[in-house]
């Protein structure tokens, strides 16, 4: 593999030598933030949507560092716990920096945010509604509602989203309750490929606007997450670019009316900002294909395989013009942890390493001990 050639370069930060110095350093399985990556993913969402509020979704990739850089460059926060509340807390966010996006909240969580003062919050059921009147009735609530999500790998309106015709009934039951309905979220699912799941929601939210009109004063529209891990046109037609250029005339219409207007992102800040490196400790032939079994796997940092339908590029640093189809299999007992099948690799040896860029979301956030083998340690850059 040419070290110089456009994948490497653009999928990878740093150079081999930098690779093996970090192993020498650190061992594997290695999981690298890039700061500077970090910033740039942040700035061109900042770019693309200007007036946007950014409030960065935590459960994407809720380490520390990451929290604090993005804190420090004004980032907000959307938070779905208890847990990620005092978390966030601990970096010295301010509460109203945080938004509560998690439509059933645990009582837990509602109490410790209205003790901190965390009153951002959405619902989608008359039973959060209760709920809500019964703990922190000050808060002020967004509802949420399903949305169309062709397209995108995660249908997040699944488990979560009032029908849009009830979000009215909804909007106007909680000011009947005596709380404080405020505004409209919807998340149209992730990664979007899909570009008119987000007009389609736009324009329901439009109509809910105009339904509760002189009922109901809406102040807050929440666009959610679910943009595309490219930043650029040039990178592929689904970029935060190009569905920055369809989306963002409606929600400059929105600002320009007085609404704030916020989103979600997480994989679009985080995706591209971290790569693994993991090592070959290994090594089978099985029903003539070779196999080789790594130091991280589906229960650790390849947990996005499972649970967030991820594919990814492997990027061995062993050179050769030779590649064979392989299997790559992750270091527990268990026969599901397998990583990958038919990978085109070089013959690899023991102890040879494979950097696996675009990592940073649902990733390490969901890595696991299990069997014993702990969490790919994460290095700053």
């Amino acid at each position: 593999m040419d070290r110089t050639n456009q994948v490497w370069e653009r999928a990878i930060p740093v150079s081999e030598e930098e690779i093996i110095s970090l192993v020498k350093q650190f061992d594997t399985p290695l999981f690298v933030v890039s700061e500077e990556k970090l910033l740039q993913n942040y700035r061109a969402f900042q770019e693309f949507f200007p007036g946007i509020e950014i409030f960065y979704a935590v459960k994407a990739n809720p380490h520390p560092f990451i929290i604090r850089t993005l804190k420090e460059i004004g980032s907000s926060f959307d938070v779905a716990s208890f847990q990620e509340i005092e978390l966030v807390s601990s970096q010295g966010v301010p509460p109203e920096r945080m938004i509560f996006a998690n439509t059933i909240k645990r009582k837990k969580g509602l109490r410790y945010a209205r003790q901190i003062g965390v009153n951002l919050m959405t619902y989608d059921n008359e039973e959060e509604l209760k709920k809500i009147a019964m703990v922190y009735p000050e808060a002020q609530l967004l509802v949420r509602i399903k949305t169309p999500s062709n397209g995108s790998r995660a249908n997040l309106s699944y488990k979560f989203g009032a029908e849009p015709d009830m979000a009215p009934e909804l909007l106007l039951q909680a000011k009947n309750m005596g709380l404080k309905p405020a505004g409209i979220s919807f998340h149209v699912g992730s990664p979007c490929s899909n570009v008119n799941n987000y007009l389609y929601s736009l324009q329901k939210v439009s109509e809910i606007i105009e339904k509760v009109s002189g009922e109901i004063s809406i102040s807050v529209i929440d666009i959610g997450g679910g943009f595309p891990l490219s930043l650029y046109e040039e990178e592929g037609d689904e970029s935060l670019e190009a569905f920055s250029k369809a989306i963002n005339p409606h929600l400059q219409e929105f600002l320009k009316d007085g609404y704030r207007v916020i989103a979600e992102p997480g994989r679009v800040i985080v995706g591209s900002a971290a790569f693994l490196i993991t090592k070959v400790i290994g090594k089978a032939v099985r029903s003539g294909i070779t196999w080789y079994y790594l130091d991280d796997g589906i229960y650790g940092t390849f947990s996005a395989i499972p649970f967030d339908k991820a594919t990814f590029r492997f990027l061995p640093l062993r050179e050769s013009k030779e590649e064979l189809p392989a299997v790559l299999a992750g270091p527990t007992c268990d026969s599901l942890d397998v990583v990958a099948e038919n990978v085109l690799l070089p013959p690899l040896e023991l102890e040879d390493l494979i950097v696996v860029p675009d990592i940073g979301a649902y990733s390490w956030a969901s890595a696991t001990n299990f069997n014993g083998f702990e969490r790919a340690q994460v290095v700053m850059i």
